[in-house]
Parts: C-alpha cells; sequence; structure tokens
C-alpha cells in the first residue's frame, strides 16, 4: 500500500481516481489502507502501468509540474481524452505511452 499511497501523492490524484486507476472500489482501497495490506496482483499490475506512464510523462515534458498538468489536461492527440482517464486500461495506457514518445523525440502532430 505505500507504493499506491506514494503514487497518489506524487501525482495529486484522489482517493476515488486512485482506486479506479487500480481498478477496484474505494471501499476495499480503504480497508486494504487500514489494513496495511497487499494489493492483489492484478491491482499491483495496474499500479506499476501508471506509475511507469506518470514517470515517462515527467521525462518527457522535463518537469514534474508540467506532467501533472499535461496527464489531467484534455490532449488532442487521444482524441480529447485526459491522459490520465485513459489509463485504467492497457490500450489506453499504450496511447498515452505513444504520445508522450511521440512529444518526447519531437514528432507531436
Amino acid at each position: 500500500m505505500r507504493a499506491a499511497e506514494s503514487l497518489k501523492d506524487s501525482m495529486e490524484v484522489s482517493d476515488s481516481l486512485l482506486a479506479e486507476l487500480l481498478g477496484i472500489s474505494e471501499k476495499t482501497l480503504s480497508r486494504a489502507k487500514k489494513a496495511n495490506a497487499s494489493l492483489d496482483a492484478v491491482a499491483s499490475d495496474r499500479l506499476f502501468r501508471v506509475a511507469r506512464i506518470a514517470a515517462l510523462a515527467r521525462k518527457s515534458l522535463e518537469s514534474d509540474k508540467a506532467a501533472l498538468a499535461w496527464l489531467k489536461r484534455p490532449q488532442a492527440g487521444l482524441g480529447g481524452q485526459t491522459p490520465v482517464s485513459l489509463l485504467t486500461t492497457s490500450a489506453g495506457s499504450v496511447e498515452v505511452e505513444r504520445l508522450l514518445l511521440r512529444i518526447e523525440y519531437g514528432v507531436y502532430s
């Protein structure tokens, strides 16, 4: 749970959004926090995926503040959706990652 809390704090997201990103209910997240329990394999995988994309955003945009803002703002390259909203699925995460890599390498179009 420490990793999930750390991600929540670094991305400045609510418990409800963190739970959505991990694919669990807010109640399950709350119980896991109170019991200091480990996440199951699926939620842990999702946590890793979101953390990896957040790190890539920081690297590509060269700033924590810029990365946080970018993740929460609708992006034309994602059909007007916010990157963070797409991180709930594998396919969405791949699209966000591709866009970040295009930005990093100067191929944003």
